[in-house]
């Protein structure tokens, strides 16, 4: 007689779901990070679109623009103006819908 054989989901329960609403924006590049004036961005509270520009980090004499890929409230930012940051680095936090 052959011993009976289990499958992996007969042993493990089922996966749990998660779901994050918050989600961050990070720097394009290596460089110095701007954000946009406050008379054109509000940091805290305000709803922002993906594809909104939300800073730039300046590379020697250039700025590379900093785009929202999320759209939600903008919680607040992350980096200090003017610090040095990494590519990839989180700039600010966005809590999406």
């Amino acid at each position: 007689m052959a011993p009976e054989t289990a499958t992996l989901e007969e042993f493990a329960p089922a996966p749990e779901v998660t779901h994050i609403d918050e989600k961050v924006i990070v720097s394009p590049c290596a460089g110095r990070f701007l954000p946009l004036p406050p008379e054109v961005f509000t940091t805290e509270g305000e709803w922002v679109e993906a594809g909104q520009p939300v800073g730039a980090i300046q590379v020697n004499d250039e700025r590379v623009p900093v785009t929202s890929p999320h759209r939600g409230w903008m919680m607040g930012m992350l980096a200090v103006i003017g610090q040095p940051v990494r590519s990839g680095e989180a700039l600010f936090w966005v809590r999406g819908r």
